[in-house]
């Protein structure tokens, strides 16, 4: 699964007649730009167009595209394209108009995954995912469900913070883990040795809450999430129901029935899994049906981690730890062959060390298909240090205001992390800080009134203070480059030089005053 091109038509939230192509060889690409260009968007616009090819042709739903649009890619061998426009689908597979084709057999020609990660606290692409759980849920709560039926992640699969206690629990579990990279990783990066403990803390659902029989066990659920938790509960130590009055909102409280069901210890939950369990992909499944089934409260895992006398709760991570143990945790389970993968933001809160190793966490750790590809949004450039320039599209609004995509001129592989800063790939116009950019080019535009005699008392004062300043913090003026340290005598006689404010306005005067100091300098060399 690969996207090479796709045009939006027309107005999708910011985005109109934007088109992007994606180069062929790159099977991961970092979306970068300013927010408000569309990077989200864009994700957004992915996921509906496979979300209601999916819908419309798997589930005979009906359903109004928000937007017309072109897409290009590839899967299992084949080259489709699609187009939706005036209300109706067509598309065209190696060249060749197949829409019936297609549409009969719509799952050879659909990614097999589309794993959605959003960092941010809005709501925008769980909505996109209500349609798919919907389905999901009716399929888990038949009274005949059996958990042999739920062998993979099904195809669009957003990841929420619960899902890294299902995983971490998951991955413990099994043995053909155990010498992995990804117990590798929980042990170097995390600091993580083993599982410990879970306590589930279930409640009653609000589709219960209506239901005459109030003392049915688990409040009358049936299908999958029935037989995990008869399961759950046979394996449980001292199980407690009670009712418990809770703060709906601040103002508004009620009394709510729990169920608390306790896994003392990993073999007691392992005795639990090699009772009816085959793969972690069917224990993830059962894991979920309580949270889908809205009967999860919280889960509470413990953990033993290095430096920590006795236990630690997964609640007392760190942001970053749960962020990377989510995302690296719920991609293990969806890197089947043929899958997208759309992550927005997936490094907003790691340190920077976790930044710079991410993109070697997904191959090392995931160890992700060849034909599954990667999208992401970025605002760090220690993440996409080492990527190449096809890798890369800067998304930017043009003098019109519509966004567009392009690749940058270098690599980021080329260039240092400030390079990075100050390239077009993140345009800062400079890596100190306004202040001490101000002082310092008011040293140097003193400095350049000094050789030609034209100090007073005061500016010499002021000049003494910030040359002992500059000297004191270690900021020497002279480089090794000596047609540089010209540049920089030179411009710095220019009073606009000495207090930037850093418009376009501004910007273009100085591109304007060092042109012509870079003439006088050449005109100099040349004895002229």
């Amino acid at each position: 699964m690969r996207i090479d091109k796709v045009h939006i038509i027309s107005r999708f939230k910011n985005l109109e007649d934007f088109q992007i192509n994606i180069d062929e060889n790159a099977w991961e690409t970092v979306l970068l730009g300013l927010n408000a260009t569309g990077k989200s968007n864009f994700l957004e616009a992915l996921v509906i167009i496979f979300r209601d090819i999916d819908l419309i042709y798997n589930h005979n739903k009906k359903l109004k595209q928000p937007f017309e649009y072109y897409i290009k890619y590839e899967c299992r061998s084949n080259t489709i394209e699609i187009t939706f426009e005036k209300g109706k689908y067509s598309f065209v597979v190696n060249d060749k108009s197949e829409t019936t084709t297609v549409t009969k057999n719509i799952e050879h020609y659909l990614p097999k995954h589309v794993f959605i990660y959003y960092s941010g606290i809005s709501d925008r692409l769980a909505d996109l995912y209500i349609p798919h759980q919907k389905i999901y849920y009716e399929q888990i709560i038949k009274a005949g469900a059996k958990i042999e039926e739920f062998d993979t992640i099904r195809r669009i699969f957003l990841a929420q913070n619960i899902h890294a206690n299902f995983a971490l629990i998951a991955f413990f579990l099994y043995k053909e883990d155990q010498g992995d990279e990804t117990i590798k990783f929980l042990k170097e990066e995390l600091k993580i040795n083993d599982f410990g403990s879970a306590l589930f803390m279930l409640k009653e659902p609000e589709w219960a809450k209506s239901r005459k029989n109030k003392n049915a066990l688990f409040w009358g659920a049936t299908g999958l999430v029935r037989k995990f938790l008869e399961d759950l509960l046979l394996f449980s130590y001292a199980p407690i129901q009670h009712q418990a009055r809770v703060d709906v909102s601040y103002k508004k409280a009620e009394t709510q029935d729990r169920l608390y069901l306790y896994l003392r210890d990993k073999t007691t939950f392992s005795d639990l899994v090699e009772f009816k369990y085959k793969n972690k992909i069917e224990l993830f499944n059962a894991l979920e049906s309580i949270h889908i089934s809205d009967m999860l409260h919280d889960v509470k895992i413990k953990v033993q981690k290095e430096g920590v006398d006795g236990e630690l709760s997964m609640a007392e991570l760190s942001e970053g730890e749960k962020q990377l143990l989510t995302v690296l945790g719920l991609l293990k389970f969806t890197k089947d062959e043929e899958s997208l993968i759309l992550l927005d933001e997936p490094d907003t809160h790691l340190n920077p060390m976790w930044k710079w190793k991410f993109l070697d966490y997904l191959d090392r750790v995931v160890k992700r298909k060849e034909n599954t590809q990667i999208i992401f949004c970025s605002h760090d450039p220690l993440v996409i240090g080492n990527l190449k320039k096809n890798q890369v599209q800067i998304f930017k609004k043009n003098k019109d205001g519509k966004t567009e995509a392009f690749n940058p001129y270098m690599s980021p592989r080329e260039m240092s992390v400030s390079k990075i800063l100050t390239s077009e790939l993140f345009g800062i116009p400079s890596l100190m800080s306004k202040k001490l950019e101000d002082l310092l080019n008011q040293k140097r535009f003193l400095q350049a009134k000094i050789s030609h005699g034209q100090l007073n008392e005061d500016e010499r004062n002021q000049f003494e203070r910030l040359k002992n300043y500059f000297d004191r913090i270690g900021f020497g003026d002279d480089t090794v480059d000596s047609r540089y340290n010209q540049y920089l005598k030179l411009t710095s006689s220019y009073k606009e030089f000495t207090n930037r404010k850093y418009t376009k306005e501004e910007a273009e005067e100085l591109d304007r005053i060092a042109k012509e100091v870079l003439d006088e300098i050449l005109k100099e060399e040349k004895g002229e």
